[in-house]
């Protein structure tokens, strides 16, 4: 079978980016450029996906909504109300943030110099996939919420264009681009992220987080591999 990529742009939205942005990532403008110059090198892809976090007003990952501070951990319990083995809600420790890319905001839109380009290209095809729209549920992945039990379109369109390898880029690489690339490898794709085109929320933690790419089978690389990865 011959190899088919997809470049896939994670998140990159106004509220991840300095200076204004409710929840920036440090030095998140460093990756817009080298990003636009991936898109614009249509001969390198087969498909390629813009994502987008895409909140109610009111979403559970808002700190506001639980009236406590930013970054503190929750325990959150299963949307479904789905129990254990010993008949006690399934519950999950999660971060709670700023408000952050509320739909129809500013702070949800791409940023405009990268939407321009990406508003330019004709080929290959191209998606704007969002996530993060049901209220009751946290969203890293742009495959599926943290519970595994609402999945977007993006594996439905990567078999549609017959994908066998996705390269990640954008924001953040600790978060969002993390849960994405591991949940790419775990479908059964070939998942790549490219370290140099991300930034992370706790950049002083990449150590940490480049050995969960390792460990889920994520092959971090640099623009430089691209021709043999």
């Amino acid at each position: 079978m011959s190899r088919k990529a997809a470049l896939v742009v994670i998140d990159l939205q106004y509220d991840f980016l300095p200076p204004d942005g409710s929840l920036a990532v440090a030095n998140g403008n460093d990756v817009v450029l080298p990003i636009i110059n991936l898109i614009k090198n249509k001969n390198q892809w087969n498909l390629l996906i813009a994502t987008q976090d895409w909140h109610p007003k009111d979403h559970i990952s808002f700190a506001s909504q639980h009236n406590t501070s930013p970054y503190t951990e929750l325990s959150f319990t299963h949307p479904l109300k789905e129990k254990d083995d010993g008949d006690e809600l399934l519950t999950k420790k999660q971060t709670v943030w700023p408000d952050h890319c509320v739909q129809g905001t500013h702070g949800a839109e791409l940023n405009e110099q990268f939407k321009k380009e990406w508003d330019n290209i004709t080929e290959p095809e191209k998606y704007v996939v969002k996530k993060g729209y049901l209220q009751d549920r946290e969203y890293y992945s742009c495959f599926m919420d943290v519970w595994g039990l609402h999945k977007t379109e993006m594996t439905s369109v990567l078999h549609e264009h017959g994908i066998t390898d996705v390269v990640f880029v954008g924001l953040a690489y600790d978060f969002c681009v993390l849960n994405s690339a591991i949940d790419a490898s775990r479908l059964g794709f070939n998942s790549y992220v490219i370290k140099e085109c991300c930034r992370s929320v706790y950049a002083d933690k990449v150590a940490d987080t480049d050995n969960k790419y390792s460990h889920a089978g994520v092959k971090v690389i640099s623009i430089n591999d691209l021709s043999a990865a």
